[in-house]
């Protein structure tokens, strides 16, 4: 045996091994692509351990698709229904200055695109759960297998959106079935266009940077403006449809951005996706708890600008000044806020262009809605104060002073809104009390912002539609309580008329807002 030749096979074996050995005896492991799982089957995995726990109910499926579409029939035959008084309202006075219904339906079909492009942008449109950006992107699997479902997500929800943007206008305006089909073809086809094209961007990595954002914010502002101008100069605006080359042509150019978008996915970076799951899962919970600050939070990008405004803060004496100093650079540095002010108040005086909202309490609900909206777009820093206490502690003020200082730009922005719309409806006798209005909305939206979390912890009230969240409904009405009660001297004003004494009310209830918002 001793003068025989080793066996080859033994002495590979021996030599396999040794290494081996000398790790410990655990051979080491290799990697290898062709078993790696694909997105998509990572995708189906998940899937299948879901639906293994948590196993279907008989019917689930057949009871949401029957809801849904029970939804949009009620949904159309309300709106077939509320066509005939809408379209009275816009005419109901032939000497008037009225809207033409083909300004509404453009109004309604732009706003919707341009709010629809800024969602686009900042959820994504393709992205991931908060779940499957820690558990899926870490892994080698691809970007285009992963996203997939976020894809069709987005294009169905950009598509649906359009073909109501679209239809419903047309519908109210009294458009033939003809018209109201291409008109909601034509929206279907801008809102395929607007996803795919906020795809393509981000793919590419445009959507990174703010200038896709500060687009957006000048087209919102740009779009009421437009309007105005448009009720101005050309009101009798009758309904339109589009022809049936146009959803064509746009379609067509939608199409191509899908493929440039779906081509680019697996290009998508993890740092993107997981500031898009960060930002649709605070916008879902915000939108669950009916917060609309937390939405537009989640939504908005905040302060864009890179510039320090110096002068502002020279400009700032005493801890008073450095207040209201450190709340206009706030103001001045956000674009998104600028631009909604100058919306807003161009919406409010396109609004008074109809007959029905041009005096009585239709111009009080008008007066109060945008002065309102106003006073909370220009209370960013009562908003930041509100979520941070600690930085009202950082003052040498005492917490009542800092709060009535902080009115001063809220009060600022209703009085500007306030003021387009009276120079826009040639004025009236309720401009002696619009300025202690302002104070009013102002001091609203300060309440608004230090109005603290929801008190979950209140007892609900049982109702026959179910339960009803008493602490959301006390929370949710901080703020606009003031504006309404505050502004009631201003409504009986531009029914009756100005008195004397309706002024003395309305300063009286100017001090009594300011008071309470500084509590």
């Amino acid at each position: 045996m001793t003068g025989e030749a080793p066996d080859a096979g033994a002495t590979a074996a021996a030599g396999a091994a040794a290494p081996a050995a000398r790790a410990g005896g655990v051979p080491r492991l290799v990697a290898s692509d062709e078993e790696s799982l694909t997105g998509a089957e990572l995708r189906r995995l998940t899937a299948r351990v879901r639906a293994h726990n948590l196993p279907a109910e008989p019917g689930r499926v057949a009871l949401d698709v029957a809801e849904v579409v029970i939804s949009l029939a009620l949904v159309v035959l309300y709106l077939w229904g509320f066509g005939g008084p809408v379209r009275e309202l816009l005419g109901s006075d032939a000497t008037a200055f009225g809207l033409g219904p083909g300004l509404v339906q453009a109004l309604v079909l732009a706003l919707a695109v341009v709010a629809g492009a800024a969602v686009a942008l900042r959820l994504g449109p393709a992205g991931l759960p908060a779940a499957g950006v820690r558990w899926w992107v870490p892994t080698p699997a691809d970007r285009a297998g992963l996203t997939s479902p976020s894809v069709v997500r987005a294009l169905l929800a950009g598509v649906g959106a359009g073909l109501v943007a679209g239809g419903a206008p047309a519908v109210l305006a009294g458009v033939g079935l003809a018209g109201i089909g291409l008109d909601a073809a034509f929206g279907a086809a801008l809102g395929l266009l607007v996803v795919a094209g906020a795809g393509a961007l981000q793919v590419s990595g445009a959507t990174s940077g703010s200038l896709p954002g500060r687009v957006l914010d000048v087209l919102l502002a740009a779009v009421p403006v437009v309007g105005l101008g448009l009720a101005l100069w050309a009101p009798a605006w009758g309904a339109w449809t589009v022809p049936w080359g146009v959803p064509a042509a746009l379609g067509a150019v939608g199409a191509a951005a899908l493929v440039v978008w779906v081509r680019g996915l697996d290009r998508l970076r993890a740092g993107e996706l997981r500031a898009r799951a960060s930002a649709a899962m605070q916008a879902s919970a915000a939108l669950l708890s009916l917060d609309g600050g937390g939405v537009s939070r989640a939504l908005g990008t905040g302060p864009t600008a890179s510039r320090t405004f110096a002068w502002v803060p020279r400009a700032a004496r005493g801890p008073a000044g450095a207040l209201l100093a450190a709340d206009a650079t706030l103001l001045l540095r956000s674009p998104a806020a600028l631009a909604a002010l100058l919306a807003l108040a161009s919406a409010g005086a396109v609004a008074v262009q109809v007959p029905a909202l041009a005096d009585g309490i239709g111009l009080w609900a008008v007066l109060a809605g945008a002065g309102y909206a106003g006073a909370l777009a220009g209370a960013g820093g009562p908003r930041s104060a509100g979520e941070n206490p600690r930085l009202d502690a950082l003052v040498p003020l005492g917490g009542r002073a800092t709060r009535a200082v902080r009115t001063v730009w809220p009060v600022l922005a209703a009085g500007v809104v306030l003021a387009l719309v009276a120079v826009v409806g040639g004025g009236g006798a309720w401009l002696a009390l619009a300025g202690p209005a302002a104070v009013v909305l102002g001091a609203a939206a300060v309440r608004a912002a230090y109005r603290g979390p929801v008190p979950w912890d209140v007892p609900m009230i049982a109702t026959a539609a179910g339960a009803l969240p008493t602490g959301l409904v006390l929370h949710q009405l901080k703020g606009p309580d003031v504006a309404l009660l505050g502004t009631l001297p201003l409504a009986l004003s531009v029914v009756t008329g100005v008195t004397p004494a309706l002024v003395v009310a309305q300063v009286v209830a100017a001090a009594g807002a300011v008071w309470r918002a500084a509590r």
